[in-house]
């Protein structure tokens, strides 16, 4: 693959992935701005009741006022926040699997260094065999590419964080990363300890939570996201993700950032939130 298609394939990437974070923190906006008029609106009896089509047959139901006010009041405090949270980390792990996997497929060698840094000596050493007698053999591009999709999700569903602190990619991302953004990337820690407890405790502090994210927070009380947490963590997301793709361009393709990538990163550097203290 010539590194130029590759660079623009990446810059298209990234102009989808920014607009998705766009789109999800304005749908945010448009439900906190509007949930409350149109609740007060079917208080009122402005607007009417819901008519429901269930889904278990085919038969339908309206709602009360009290339930069609209550049902807006759960989607305005509790139900629009963490949508929104769960939805800008699939976005944001979508991308950085993305811009990581084309790596791979253009640099297959690169999966062979990943799996060095696996395991004891002895399991390394029967990987790396492996590794090579597949990209050794006359089909591997078909293996590659199944190699790289197991690659990447063990990435996403061990510590991502490490992709940022350790390279563990094989990125080339360097320390750039612990020597420029520690303390967006230890928000980025907190972020996605928040959305595991959204997605599989129902929002409930346990255990876990407390040891990646907050040791202090009461154990078993429901998480509150607000509304700051939600924009700082967009703004972290698109952080790293707009300098993980710079890292890359530059360092693994030796090219340089344009377009909308460009733009971001200048905005990044006008508006360092969250910058390091001291």
């Amino acid at each position: 693959m010539q590194p130029a298609h590759s660079i623009a394939r990446v810059h298209v990437r990234y102009k989808g992935f920014q607009k998705d974070q766009r789109d999800v923190w304005e749908s945010f906006c448009i439900v906190d701005f509007y949930g409350p008029k149109i609740k007060d609106a079917v208080k009122s009896g402005t607007l009417p009741p819901l008519d429901i089509d269930r889904v278990w047959n085919d038969s339908s139901r309206t709602l009360d006022k009290d339930d069609t006010y209550g049902a807006l009041s759960s989607l305005v405090r509790k139900g629009n926040y963490r949508r929104t949270l769960l939805e800008a980390v699939l976005l944001f792990e979508d991308y950085m699997s993305d811009l990581i996997s084309g790596v791979y497929v253009d640099y297959p060698m690169k999966l062979q260094s990943e799996a060095a840094t696996e395991g004891d000596s002895e399991n390394k050493s029967g990987y790396q065999k492996l590794v090579r007698l597949v990209l050794e053999s006359k089909d591997r591009e078909e293996v590659i590419d199944r190699l790289v999709e197991e690659k990447v999700r063990g990435i996403f569903y061990g510590n991502p964080v490490d992709v940022f602190l350790k390279d563990k990619a094989k990125m080339e991302f360097g320390t750039y990363f612990k020597d420029s953004h520690k303390s967006q990337v230890d928000e980025f820690k907190k972020i996605v300890a928040a959305r595991n407890l959204i997605a599989h405790n129902n929002g409930r502090i346990d255990r876990k939570y407390q040891r990646e994210a907050d040791p202090t927070a009461p154990l078993g009380r429901t998480l509150v996201i607000d509304r700051q947490f939600l924009k700082d963590s967009i703004y972290v997301l698109s952080l790293l993700a707009a300098h993980a793709t710079r890292l890359v361009i530059e360092n693994v393709y030796k090219g340089k950032p344009a377009g909308n990538l460009g733009k971001a990163l200048l905005q990044f550097q006008k508006h360092p939130q969250l910058a390091e203290a001291g």
